[in-house]
């Protein structure tokens, strides 16, 4: 029997820190990367359901929560609620704080670090 071994590679091993956050010292450039801001652009602006995920983002920035309280608080289904979610995680935008069913879902340490960038993208399309 034959198996192909797949390599996984996580956000970090391909994009290490700090790689979107820019400080005074690379030329007194500030704020969030482009390449980021291309990336979030993409997720928020770019698909139908991107409002829904970037409110999901500006909703659990301040307080952790998990699906079904996102779900109530947006008056949105749970399985919506999930889909988007899955769609953050897998671009690292957020992340479950345990494996366990009902985990909260917060930001990541990236996106918390570029914040103003989807601040700034919700005003462009008009979202608050």
């Amino acid at each position: 029997m034959l198996t192909t071994v797949v390599p996984v590679f996580s956000f970090s091993e391909i994009f290490p820190r700090g790689l979107f956050s820019f400080s005074g010292s690379d030329g007194g450039q500030s704020g969030p990367d482009p390449r980021f801001k291309m990336i979030l652009w993409f997720i928020i602006a770019g698909t139908r359901g991107g409002i829904n995920r970037a409110k999901i983002l500006n909703l659990i920035k301040t307080t952790p929560m998990n699906a079904n309280k996102i779900a109530t608080v947006m008056n949105l289904d749970y399985k919506t609620i999930l889909h988007h979610v899955k769609i953050l995680s897998k671009n690292n935008l957020v992340v479950k704080a345990e494996k366990d069913y009902g985990a909260e879902y917060q930001l990541t340490q990236i996106m918390k670090e570029n914040q103003s960038a989807l601040e700034e993208i919700m005003q462009k399309i008009g979202t608050k």
